[in-house]
């Protein structure tokens, strides 16, 4: 698929070429929706392409600044013998369309083999091929793989940052990523990472590199409000992929009690996944099916936050919980389990919310009742909340971009 050239504007001077290397700009999760986010502002002062290996939807699910350039490495969007999705415009030659579905079923030459499974000899050659043809600037790699493919291909007169979107404790937990990430972070010139925590863990574990490891958070995806939620009504909500990993099953289970001494007031859930079917289950056991409701998608999730007057988090693991600093900025007070990782740099237990040890039932129903209960605390609570918020703002985090750029330009030339 050719690039999608858009109109561009006059830069000034000191502006830089900044590639985002995405594995699907199209796709509908947090890392796209942070990434394009953070492009989307760049692109004021700075030529910003974003190289997105595949493309497997229509159009973008978020949206993209007219002044960015959008390359698709792979485009996906039709599908071949069993399922597989192959690249449509193959497809219209027969002789390509096998040779690309031949590479495609070799491994990657990466050495070490990448983690993804979608990573192959084809792409390999696409990747090679993008990013040997980078003019001078600054790449933005958004995933161990491409981090691996941006340390081993990209040019020299290139700047390479890896940004994190996950935590350390998950990421080495795999054995293979892990050895992906010991190879790829000391060959990038930056690595830039969600936690303080996470810095941590990567200077520990890997104590003797030059790359530059740094903390820079993501940015809300809308301003502050002017019109914080009043906090009166008696709506406990919830939000994410309706998945395992979300830990929605502890969430109810730790709400039950609460439904019962508080029939008033209700928990809801909004996200699809596969874990609904189990959920539905779990309602019916606990018989909370008046309390407790799965409300789905949301298409305008800041007036769902308005409406509320407390925010719940059970995740079993997190990269950095977006949606606790959304629901900050809507002024809603905070209730989470202390998982790996992010909740703890965010919520300051006690003054905007309650931090849970990661698993105590016990103790997340007795914070959410704290707040429930208490109509003095909720309001404290939400009012340090949404000042909180402020150091989340884009204008605070595109400065820290910009920081960076700025030192590893000087760094690079002097």
């Amino acid at each position: 698929m050719p690039h999608l050239k858009k109109p561009g504007t006059t830069r000034a001077p000191e502006s830089q070429r900044i590639y985002f290397l995405m594995f699907n700009a199209c796709g509908s999760g947090g890392v796209a929706r942070t990434v394009i986010n953070l492009a989307n502002h760049l692109a004021e002062r700075h030529q910003v392409e974003i190289i997105s290996l595949f493309n497997r939807r229509p159009q973008a699910r978020f949206p993209i600044d007219p002044r960015i350039t959008v390359t698709f490495l792979e485009d996906q969007r039709a599908v071949g013998p069993k399922g597989r999705a192959y690249a449509s415009r193959a497809s219209l030659n027969p002789d390509a369309d096998s040779w690309r579905k031949r590479l495609d079923a070799r491994p990657s030459r990466l050495d070490p083999p990448p983690v993804d499974g979608q990573i192959s000899l084809l792409t390999d050659l696409v990747l090679y091929r993008k990013l040997k043809t980078l003019r001078r600037g600054i790449l933005i790699s958004t995933r161990p793989s491409l981090h691996h493919t941006a340390a081993a291909w990209a040019p020299k007169r290139v700047i390479t940052v890896a940004q994190d979107h996950l935590n350390f404790p998950v990421r080495f937990a795999n054995k293979k990523q892990a050895q992906v990430l010991r190879h790829a972070v000391p060959r990038v010139d930056s690595y830039v990472v969600l936690t303080e925590a996470d810095a941590h863990d990567y200077r520990q574990e890997l104590p003797r590199i030059d790359t530059d490891i740094r903390v820079i958070r993501n940015a809300l995806p809308w301003s502050i409000t002017e019109n914080p939620a009043k906090l009166v009504n008696k709506v406990v909500v919830a939000a994410g992929r309706l998945s395992r990993e979300k830990g929605f099953r502890r969430m109810i289970q730790a709400y039950a009690p609460i439904a019962r001494s508080n029939p008033d007031w209700q928990l809801h859930i909004y996200g699809y996944g596969d874990e609904k079917p189990h959920l539905e289950k779990l309602i019916a056991r606990l018989r909370v099916g008046d309390q407790v409701i799965l409300k789905g998608y949301s298409s305008d999730f800041p007036s769902v936050l308005a409406e509320a007057s407390v925010y719940a988090m059970s995740s079993f693991s997190e990269g950095f919980p977006m949606v606790l600093i959304e629901a900050m900025c809507t002024g809603l007070p905070l209730v989470a389990f202390d998982c790996p990782r992010g909740p703890a740099e965010i919520i300051d237990d006690g003054k905007n919310g309650r931090l849970v040890d990661n698993g105590d039932l016990t103790g997340f129903t007795e914070a959410l009742r704290s707040l429930i209960e208490d109509d003095d605390l909720r309001h404290r609570m939400g009012a340090r909340a949404l000042a909180d918020a402020r150091q989340y703002e884009m204008v605070r985090i595109e400065q820290q971009w910009e920081d960076l750029f700025d030192d590893l330009v000087r760094r690079r030339h002097g």
